[in-house]
């Protein structure tokens, strides 16, 4: 079975609203939304690759980073390990995605469909320190 370690991002505005996006129809788990990040490659950090991904992804640079847990879920071809990070986008002007793309609270991201991999994350966004990180932005 492939296995493959993703970092993924919830990217806060200033607003605390996250940043999601919405996956190609053509690929995995298209058409459902999902939080920014990809694959980790050899020899960079974790953090690194979370920091990469949401610029390459998105065109935002964010700061404020911070890790928030791991996780892992496993589909019929593929087993996934997370590692989930959180950071604030101050500036998002320069937003420029490929794919559909909204911002959503966290208290309404049932909303939006996802992959069942990124759903099992959500409940790292309901802890309280969360609340602690957006009441400083």
């Amino acid at each position: 079975m492939n296995i493959r370690v993703i970092a993924l991002t919830a990217a806060f505005n200033s607003s605390r609203e996250l940043l999601l996006l919405k996956r190609p129809d053509d690929i995995h788990c298209g058409g459902l939304w999902s939080f920014p990040g990809g694959r980790v490659e050899e020899g960079e950090t974790h953090l690194n690759a979370a920091i990469r991904e949401l610029k390459e992804e998105t065109g935002l640079s964010a700061t404020r980073w911070r890790h928030l847990g791991k996780g892992s879920h496993t589909y019929s071809d593929r087993t996934l390990n997370f590692l989930f990070f959180v950071c604030h986008c101050p500036y998002i002007s320069g937003l420029n995605s490929e794919s559909t793309h909204t911002w959503s609270r966290v208290d309404e991201l049932e909303k939006f469909p996802m992959p069942e991999a990124n759903a099992r994350l959500l409940p790292m966004l309901s802890i309280p320190e969360i609340d602690e990180y957006l009441s400083l932005l």
